[in-house]
């Protein structure tokens, strides 16, 4: 279905990297907690990175969506429709890099 076709070419452009170093090596001060706490910490670490994530993928999809499908009349997704969500996805994940990049840099200023 026309759906399943924009959700998969969103899906198929939003794949990244896989990070570099584990979790808790960016977090100082938490090899001082109980294994029973560090356990915790991380658990309530990895609900939020999935909210995040999760309503990341929301407004991607929203807004991506909204901008480039145009024509309801078919089922599947037109060229320059399927063209115009690729674009999309990859302004909007460039585009959240950048600031994720950015924010990371005025932390580590702040931390100076």
């Amino acid at each position: 279905s026309r759906q399943l076709q924009f959700f998969s070419t969103v899906l198929g452009s939003t794949r990244r990297r896989a990070c570099s170093g584990g979790i808790m090596a960016g977090m100082p001060g938490i090899e001082g907690l109980s294994s029973r706490d560090q356990h915790a910490v991380m658990t309530h670490l990895n609900e939020m990175t999935l909210q995040e994530n999760m309503n990341m993928y929301n407004n991607l999809v929203e807004r991506c969506f909204s901008e480039c499908i145009t024509d309801f009349r078919t089922k599947t997704l037109g060229k320059g429709e399927e063209e115009c969500v690729k674009r999309c996805v990859q302004k909007y994940m460039s585009f959240s890099s950048r600031v994720a990049q950015r924010f990371q840099e005025k932390q580590q200023q702040m931390a100076k």
